[in-house]
């Protein structure tokens, strides 16, 4: 039987001191790395090792890659959808009804692909 480690709460300091270096990391405009190798990326990932936050496995890129390719064909088979609407004569909202997506993501949609289509 194999034992299960169990998870240590971390204290008010420790939090304080974690808060602190990713506001440092927040400050150098690494928000959105998933693996950086810079002096407060490292820090952050070491302190948060050394309380317990940080499991020891790799980071997956595989399956991140994956998602990213995922939402990429999504939204181009959607795209796809709004050109045909959009040449039907369809406003924003009819179309986002018919794909059944949200007005928003629709826009954005329109935006990126460059997608003309008449005001309504």
């Amino acid at each position: 039987m194999s034992k299960v480690k169990k998870r240590i709460r971390p204290t008010k300091e420790q939090w304080h001191e974690l808060n602190r270096l990713l506001d440092d990391v927040v400050k150098i405009g690494h928000t959105n790395k998933r693996v950086c190798d810079c002096e407060s990326c490292t820090k952050l990932r070491n302190y948060s090792k050394s309380i317990g936050l940080l499991n020891e496995e790799p980071i997956d890129n595989k399956r991140w890659d994956q998602r990213k390719l995922e939402t990429k064909y999504r939204h181009q088979k959607d795209a796809c959808k709004i050109m045909k609407l959009a040449n039907q004569g369809y406003s924003r909202i009819e179309i986002a009804k018919d794909i059944k997506r949200s007005k928003k993501y629709v826009g954005k949609l329109i935006v990126e692909f460059q997608i003309e289509i008449k005001k309504a």
